[in-house]
C-alpha cells in the first residue's frame, strides 16, 4: 500500500508551482565561444541522473543553503505554504525542475519533487512518460492510490526504491480504473502518465 506518509501531511499542502590577433578565423572562433557561453546553461539542463535518494546534484538531507551551489545558475524561490512548511522552487531558463520541502527544524530536503522530463532514473524513467512504458522498466505496477485530500493519484512499481513514488495523471479522467468506488487499483488508464517523481526520506 502506498506509504501513509503521503496520504497525511505531505498531501496537505498545496506545492508552488517556477581573442586578439590577425587571423581571419578570429571572429569565427569568438562568436563560437559566444554561443557556448550562451548554451551552457542550456547544457546543464541536458540531462540528470535520479537514485534513490536525489535529484542530479540535489540531495535528500541536503542543506537548504546548499542547495542553490549544487546547481549552478539555477533560479531558487523560498515560500511557505498555509501550513507554514517551507518549499523550495528550482527553476532555470523558465523551466520548473522541481519542488523542494524542507524540515522546518533542520532545513533539509526532505522530499523532493521532480517535475521536469531532463532527470532519468537508472531504468529510462522520466516525468511524462505513459505508465505502461513505467512498468515495463520498474518491474509492473503494484498499485495506484487516488487521495481524496487533494485528489491526486501515485502509483507504485515493484521494482522501484521504496523512497520513490510517481504522481500520475491521465489525459481524461482519472489514472487509474478504480473498481466499484474503490480507492486503490492496479490498473492503469491507457493515457495515464508520469506527473512528477517525488523522493522522500525512508
Amino acid at each position: 500500500m502506498l506509504r501513509t506518509r503521503l496520504s497525511t501531511g505531505l498531501l496537505l499542502v498545496p506545492l508552488l508551482l517556477n581573442g586578439c590577433g590577425t587571423d581571419s578565423s578570429a571572429p569565427q572562433q569568438t562568436a563560437a565561444q559566444q554561443q557556448s557561453k550562451g548554451s551552457s546553461a542550456e547544457k546543464l539542463l541536458d540531462r540528470y541522473p535520479v537514485t534513490d535518494t536525489s535529484a542530479g546534484a540535489i540531495q535528500l538531507g541536503m542543506l537548504s543553503t546548499d542547495i542553490p551551489a549544487a546547481m549552478p545558475g539555477v533560479t531558487v524561490a523560498v515560500e511557505p505554504d498555509g501550513d507554514g512548511i517551507e518549499w523550495m522552487s528550482l527553476t532555470m531558463n523558465g523551466e520548473h525542475l522541481m519542488n523542494i520541502m524542507l524540515d522546518r527544524s533542520t532545513h533539509t530536503a526532505n522530499l523532493i519533487r521532480i517535475l521536469s522530463p531532463r532527470f532519468v532514473t537508472a531504468q529510462g524513467v522520466r516525468v511524462g512518460e505513459n505508465l505502461q512504458s513505467v512498468g515495463e522498466k520498474l518491474g509492473g505496477l503494484k498499485e495506484i492510490q487516488w487521495t481524496e485530500i487533494e485528489s491526486r493519484e501515485f502509483a507504485t512499481f515493484n521494482n522501484a526504491p521504496v523512497t520513490m513514488v510517481f504522481q500520475v495523471i491521465a489525459n481524461d479522467g482519472p489514472a487509474g480504473v478504480y473498481p466499484g468506488g474503490e480507492a486503490i487499483t492496479n490498473i492503469a488508464a491507457s493515457s495515464a502518465t508520469v506527473h512528477s517523481i517525488w523522493l522522500m526520506e525512508d
